[in-house]
């Protein structure tokens, strides 16, 4: 390969790095630091949450939870919930701050037509 080929190969490989780099959102030292906190969050609340059944209203049992996640906005923990078939199946994001533990139990607001309701993600 010419020395004249493999610069214009470079030139060109720098011009789609400075597009793409142009091209993406500016980000701060401080969304930084939220985003990293706000996944620690979640992280930290896998191994109390993975696994355990989750209860609506009048003792329905809604499905499992499978994991805890950031949502789309950046700033709400859901936890991901395998629902049960009798209620639409599917995942769910249900936020954790709506969740409660009554004794041994983790239980959230809802009767089976608000659960039904709930798109998959």
């Amino acid at each position: 390969m010419s020395r004249h080929h493999t610069g214009r190969i470079c030139l060109l490989a720098l011009i789609a790095l400075a597009r793409t780099a142009t091209a993406q959102e500016l980000r701060s030292p401080l969304m930084d630091r939220g985003n990293s906190v706000i996944q620690e969050n979640a992280a930290s609340l896998m191994p109390t949450l993975r696994g355990r059944h989750l209860y609506a209203d009048q003792g329905v049992r809604v499905g499992r939870v499978r994991e805890v996640r950031v949502g789309q906005d950046g700033t709400t923990l859901l936890a991901i919930v395998a629902r049960r078939r009798l209620l639409g199946g599917g995942e769910i994001g249900i936020p954790v701050s709506t969740l409660s533990q009554v004794g041994p139990v983790l239980t959230m607001r809802g009767t089976r037509d608000t659960i039904r309701a709930i798109p998959p993600l």
